[in-house]
């Protein structure tokens, strides 16, 4: 791993200035399978391979742009946008500048934006169409960067929302150096290096998304940047190493793209069937198991080739189990919440981050994460922990993805209700299918009451929001009740 005296752009602009930094493909043409509707017609004059020197060449330019709309190294601009190469630009440009930048989701309703916008402070929003006329300036090269010291990789850059599960979404800060930090133990379990390329398969107003930007940075390697959806498997064949959620690395198993020899997936969000790792060892695709979150920069543990654990904490990190919680602590650890515009430590007395998530070690030292302790509840006396019934619901392989929410019961105070995708459409016969398999695996107390398909309102990016989903459905449940 390098050590950077400089913004890693400028750094690999030096060291390997003709090695290609991105392979960006543009997407064939306009229309609904494009992830912006002018994605295409965004930076027309950029080529598909970028190397260092032109990729620094953009950057310093995007700073020019920002510093001419008032944009300096105090500023806490935000990003909303679909397009991968703006996204990124924006991204490596205002952190180089020694700004700030709180990353917003696409699918976020407008009124929301304006009021996160007024809560955090934040000043300017860049949206894809302020790149509409970017152009790289040549004088872009005499612009001194306000990045070039060490030091500011110690002061707040990166401002992420986290999901929201247990109430309104927080930014959580994190500096350039703790993102680096994160990055060199995923990097060293995954032998990930220079001539390796990361599929850029996950936005970056979330965690995992910048994740891989930073692994991306910190050892020089090339990045896969894909703006139309109908490329992904192409994409993903190219590249050596991705994160997946298993649904998506059950589908590529099926493609008949021609991929390059070994390939490393990063799997998280769900539940990893076995017959899933074997699966993908069997066409030459080594799988990791990862557990990760937003206060931590992104993973915190993993293991290759296992399923029913995450294996142990990577290089310097932490992990405790307190009364069945787990703490966290080490690399990639942010400095604390973004509330009221201040940072707020979120460390306990002990100089933990205690994570609400529910876990314990198995015989082999590995750490085993069961779920959200504040997801646990009440049914008949008997606690029903949601993410277990998941877990058993997707081994039967009948289903994509499944959430598990506690529906109100006047004789048992709560009742489990599956909210399940299934690879078809909806029906009653994949329905029965499902139940069946339910009866035959879970205790009596823990079948779910009713399965229903996920609202087409709920938006949910890498992973829905459960509370919001728990709130539609039993909206859902109180409308047919009174009909």
């Amino acid at each position: 791993m390098a050590e950077f005296l400089q913004f890693p752009t400028a750094h690999w602009a030096e060291q390997q200035p003709n090695a290609v930094a991105i392979i960006w493909k543009k997407g064939k043409e306009q229309g609904e399978n494009s992830a912006l509707s002018s994605s295409f017609t965004l930076f027309p004059n950029i080529a598909e391979k970028i190397t260092w020197t032109e990729w620094q060449r953009l950057v310093l330019s995007a700073q020019l742009y920002l510093g001419k709309i008032g944009v300096n190294s105090n500023s806490l601009i935000a990003y909303q946008g679909t397009h991968r190469l703006a996204g990124l630009l924006c991204y490596c440009a205002t952190l180089a500048m020694g700004a700030r930048l709180l990353q917003i989701s696409p699918m976020m309703p407008e009124k929301q934006v304006r009021s996160c916008l007024l809560q955090n402070g934040v000043k300017f929003l860049i949206t894809d169409e302020h790149f509409a006329d970017f152009s790289q300036d040549l004088t872009a090269y005499m612009l001194q960067a306000n990045c070039n010291q060490i030091a500011c990789f110690n002061l707040p850059a990166t401002f992420t929302l986290t999901s929201g599960s247990s109430g309104s979404p927080k930014a959580v800060v994190h500096t350039i150096q703790q993102h680096l930090d994160n990055a060199k133990g995923v990097c060293e379990l995954m032998d990930f290096k220079q001539q390796h390329c990361w599929l850029l398969s996950l936005p970056l107003f979330h965690v995992s998304g910048q994740g891989i930007v930073w692994r991306w940075l910190s050892v020089g390697a090339t990045l896969m940047a894909l703006e139309d959806r109908q490329d992904f498997w192409q994409g993903l064949a190219q590249s050596s190493h991705a994160s997946l959620v298993p649904t998506q690395l059950q589908r590529y198993l099926v493609q008949t793209e021609k991929r390059i020899k070994k390939q490393k997936i990063l799997l998280g969000g769900a539940f990893i069937p076995s017959e899933l790792i074997t699966q993908a060892m069997a066409q030459g695709i080594e799988t990791y198991a990862g557990y990760g979150l937003t206060e931590m920069a992104s993973t915190v543990c993993a293991v290759k080739m296992e399923n029913d654990n995450v294996g142990k904490p990577l290089l310097q990190r932490e992990v405790q189990i307190e009364k069945n919680e787990i703490w966290v602590r080490g690399a990639g650890l942010g400095l604390g919440y973004w509330l009221h515009q201040q940072i707020v430590p979120f460390i306990n007395d002990q100089g933990w981050f205690a994570t609400k998530d529910k876990g314990f070690w198995n015989k082999q030292n590995h750490l085993v994460v069961e779920g959200r302790l504040d997801n646990m509840f009440i049914s008949g006396g008997e606690n029903i922990q949601p993410e277990q019934i998941e877990k058993i619901l997707l081994s039967s392989g009948l289903i994509e993805q499944v959430m598990v929410v506690p529906i109100s019961d006047n004789e048992f105070g709560f009742r489990p209700v599956a909210v399940v995708r299934f690879a078809e459409s909806f029906n009653l016969q994949a329905v029965r299918l499902l139940e069946n398999f339910a009866k035959r695996h879970l205790e009596k107390f823990k079948l779910p009451v009713a399965y229903v398909p996920f609202p087409s309102d709920i938006q949910g990016g890498i992973k829905y929001p459960r509370k919001q989903l728990q709130q539609e459905i039993a909206l859902q449940f109180k409308r047919e009740k009174n009909v």
